[in-house]
């Protein structure tokens, strides 16, 4: 019986092969050659090929389908030619995360290329800070992100609350460390493919090395050596940034070095990959051609940062155009809203009224706009003022009124009173500090407006 399996999987292989070649057009083809070389090459020869292993992270744009998809026709390619090939790790990445529509995007793309049920392929999605094996429909939970959440919350309490600066940069740290816990205790990935330009990658590689240095961790000399190291390495200052010493994720973090993890850089192949053909067809992948993201940008939910400005407009409106908003909103769009503000909130374990808090900063420079907080949002609070700035003092207060502020925040009681205090440790504040300087696609932004800037260091 398993004899007759292997065989009908064989034909079905070959049919999901021919189907592919039929589509690709004539450059496509030559790459597709191109990338069996190299693959041949960089597992050490047709005899090691059975043992390679690659690691693509899979973005929403039309660059990573067809990555993926010349990828899957080389795996066919070469198991037609060899009784072994390559096998290939997939991981779906979405920050915060993945919405439904997304994921049935992918799911109608590996079943197309056939790779749900091939031994050589394994399939997982990245949400609530796991990595998991991929579904349409993971059951993502609140609070198996705790770290980024609290680094999130900080970061706009203390540094940046502009969209851009909350779910720009920093969401490359949040990046790398799910691929670092995608690399933790599973089968050793001989190489990461990736198909970012080269002015892309030397950019984004800059960066990494500036964070790390100034938090006064040593870089990888560099990312061809091994990216798993350099992952390993950034993805800790995802805990690190969420602490309010900045150095309590450090002295517990004592995870192995990585083996040493190759780069695969396929830039050269992008003009094919991303010429007009009948290959989207294929895949079922549905992105109109100018709707094309950034590369940097392929792994962030744009609707999510369009929720943030939509959210911030609304803190910083009259309160009568925010009642005003709220009586006149079409069904459906607050439908659509409560969807994507559900997603952010599994993703982080941060409902609305915490996002709403950090985006009004209230706690920053010793409390200075509580007051005017309580008045827009909380007006019942008022009375209650006092004791608020002594619980974020450190000095007695009542129980309810430090439930109040850890309720409301989201944050804990010690980071609420870094905030207001403003005492956070230089490394940290350096390291935030170069985070809010640059969006998620790595551009230089404005300076932050002086009532954050006043508590950010400039260094960076």
């Amino acid at each position: 019986m398993s004899v007759i399996h292997d065989q009908a999987m064989h034909y079905i292989y070959q049919q999901v092969l021919e189907r592919l070649l039929k589509h690709m057009s004539k450059a496509q083809r030559a790459s597709l050659q191109l990338l069996i070389q190299r693959l041949l090459v960089a597992a050490g020869g047709p005899e090691y090929i059975g043992n390679f292993r690659l690691l693509v992270v899979q973005g929403s744009d039309r660059r990573s389908a067809r990555l993926l998809a010349l990828l899957r026709a080389a795996q066919l390619s070469i198991a037609v030619r060899a009784p072994v090939t390559f096998k290939l790790q997939v991981m779906v990445a979405c920050l915060p995360a993945a919405s439904s529509a997304l994921l049935e995007q992918h799911e109608r793309s590996f079943n197309a290329l056939f790779m749900q049920d091939d031994p050589r392929v394994q399939l997982q999605v990245l949400g609530g800070g796991r990595v998991m094996p991929f579904h349409r429909r993971p059951a993502i939970e609140s609070g198996h992100w705790p770290v980024a959440r609290d680094a999130l919350l900080l970061f706009g309490h203390l540094i940046d609350v502009r969209p851009e600066a909350v779910l720009g940069s920093r969401t490359h740290v949040e990046l790398a460390d799910a691929l670092r816990l995608a690399l933790v205790g599973q089968t050793s990935v001989d190489a990461l493919v990736t198909a970012l330009p080269e002015g892309h990658r030397r950019r984004l590689l800059a960066w990494a090395r500036r964070a790390l240095r100034l938090f006064g961790e040593a870089a990888p000399g560099s990312v061809q050596e091994c990216a798993g190291r350099l992952a390993q390495r950034l993805g800790r200052l995802q805990e690190m940034d969420g602490t309010p010493s900045g150095l309590d994720g450090m002295a517990d973090n004592d995870e192995p070095e990585q083996a040493p993890i190759r780069v695969l850089a396929l830039d050269d192949l992008l003009p094919q990959l991303l010429s007009e053909g009948e290959l989207d067809l294929v895949m079922g992948w549905r992105c109109e051609p100018g709707q094309e993201s950034d590369p940097l940008a392929t792994f962030l939910d744009p609707i999510a940062l369009e929720q943030l400005h939509e959210l911030r407009w609304r803190c910083r409106a009259p309160v009568s155009r925010r009642q005003a908003l709220r009586l006149i909103g079409q069904p459906e769009l607050n439908r659509a809203a409560v969807a994507q503000q559900a997603r952010f909130a599994k993703a982080y374990g941060i409902d609305q009224p915490q996002l709403v808090c950090m985006l009004h900063s209230p706690f920053a420079n010793q409390g200075r706009r509580l007051e005017a907080f309580l008045r827009c949002r909380h007006a019942d609070m008022l009375v209650a003022l006092p004791y608020l700035h002594r619980a974020l003092q450190g000095q007695p207060c009542p129980d309810a009124v430090k439930d109040w502020l850890v309720n409301t925040s989201g944050l804990p009681l010690a980071q609420l009173r870094v905030i207001y205090e403003g005492h956070l440790d230089p490394a940290v504040r350096r390291l935030l500090a170069h985070l809010a300087r640059r969006d998620v696609q790595l551009r230089l932004l404005s300076r932050a407006p002086v009532a954050q800037a006043n508590s950010a260091e400039e260094t960076a």
